[in-house]
Parts: structure tokens; sequence; C-alpha cells
């Protein structure tokens, strides 16, 4: 399937990467992603973001950029995934965004549920079939999350928190408030409200190839259902 590049887009996709202390994992995860690409035969760009690390990331992503074509690095504080995947919107180039872990190597059949779909929607939205690596709590809050997107902005989709594709130009007519990750599901929410077109893919989720999800801890737990109430109260206020 062919993607056309529209206006002053020179590439079709833009892959974003948040990276805060992932020097373990970063370089195997940037070279399979980059070779999934060239395979896929998509014209992409790889915008790695180094959120405030403090271990190697940093000059592991800016010698990953020397060597390999279309990876390009940025260094920044730390904002959490959501500040850092807005930075990254504002250097790419590409006609669609993408986030894509910092911990997750991928494979073409990784990428094929978005890059078949793209041109097909504002917005392709990964569904996990399963969760993989998640304890009973991560399951349950995993379940629970995006009936609690549905309750509080009328957004009904199966995977609120997981890779989505973005029209780049869509996502950079809208105002984010949140950094962390509930920015993910305030994008979606805020793109529908701008008219944005969706679909759903159905997409399969990998086991970490190191560290600990930062969704495992309950810190991050609150945070993240703090943010979410936080923007609702946000958009309440807005649209009265």
């Amino acid at each position: 399937m062919s993607h056309g590049i529209h206006g002053d887009c020179s590439v079709a996709l833009s892959v974003v990467v948040p990276a805060f202390n992932e020097e373990v994992q970063l370089e195997s995860s940037i070279r399979s992603l980059r070779h999934a690409l060239d395979i896929s035969g998509i014209a992409a760009e790889i915008v790695i973001i180094n959120d405030g690390s403090n271990d190697r990331t940093g000059p592991i992503a800016e010698s990953l950029a020397r060597e390999l074509t279309e990876v390009r690095a940025f260094n920044q504080a730390n904002q959490g995934i959501g500040g850092a995947f807005r930075a990254g919107a504002g250097h790419a180039t590409g006609e669609y965004l993408m986030l894509w872990p910092a911990d997750m190597p991928a494979t073409p059949e990784d990428l094929s549920p978005f890059v078949d779909r793209l041109a097909t929607a504002d917005v392709i939205v990964g569904c996990r079939r399963q969760r993989v690596g998640y304890n009973p709590l991560m399951r349950l809050n995993a379940w629970l999350y995006p009936k609690l997107v549905w309750l509080l902005f009328g957004l009904r989709l199966r995977d609120v928190n997981w890779i989505h594709a973005y029209r780049r130009s869509k996502f950079l007519e809208i105002r984010l408030t949140q950094v962390g990750i509930p920015m993910l599901a305030e994008a979606l929410v805020r793109l529908r409200d701008a008219g944005a077109t969706f679909v759903e893919a159905d997409v399969v989720m990998k086991q970490r190839i190191g560290g600990v999800s930062s969704a495992s801890r309950i810190r991050v737990m609150w945070l993240t259902l703090a943010g979410l109430f936080s923007f609702w109260n946000a958009r309440r206020r807005e649209t009265r």
C-alpha cells in the first residue's frame, strides 16, 4: 500500500520515542524500529526525545542519530511521556505522528495495523488484545480506565492508553494540558471534539525487554487518575 505525502510533509510517518532512563534497551529498540519501518516500505522518521534521563540514554540516542538514516535525537528536562511526545510532535515532519515505547522492539507486523490504515482516518487507535506482563491490579486498571474515559467524556474506545497514530496537522491544532499518561486520553478527547475521524486497529502487545513498567507503580496510577480528573474539570470550565 502506498502512502502519499501532502503539503509540507517530508515523510508519511514520524515515530516519536520518549526515553527516560532507557540505556539498557534503547539501542536495540531503535534499531528494530528503524528496520521494521524500512521493511514496511513507508517513508518514515524516528524522533527520540531524551526526557531528562540521568543515565546514558542521551548519548546513546545521539549516537544512533548520527549512524542511522532518518533518526533524530533531542534532549529536554523531564516532562513525562506526554510532555516528551508533545516535544517530539514539534520536531516531527511526517503527515502522521505515532508514539512508540522506548522499551519495545518493533517488527513490520507490529506496525502494519497502523501503516495499512494511514489516510483512512485522522486517528488510528491501537487496541491491545491482551495485556502482557500486567499484574492483577494493572489488569483491573486497564479494564476500568477506558470505561472511566467513556463516563467522563463520552468517548467510547476499547483502548485509550496505547499506541495511536495521529494526523499531525490535526494534532498540532489541539491544546493539551496534561504531560503524563493522561495526555493520551486528553488528545483523543480533544481530537474528537475538533471533528477528527477515528478507526480502531487490533494490535499485539509485547513483553518489555527490560526494566519495570511505570504503570505498575501505585504513584503513577494515582497521578494518572488525578490528571484525568484535572482534565475533566478543565474541560468543564472551557465548555461553560
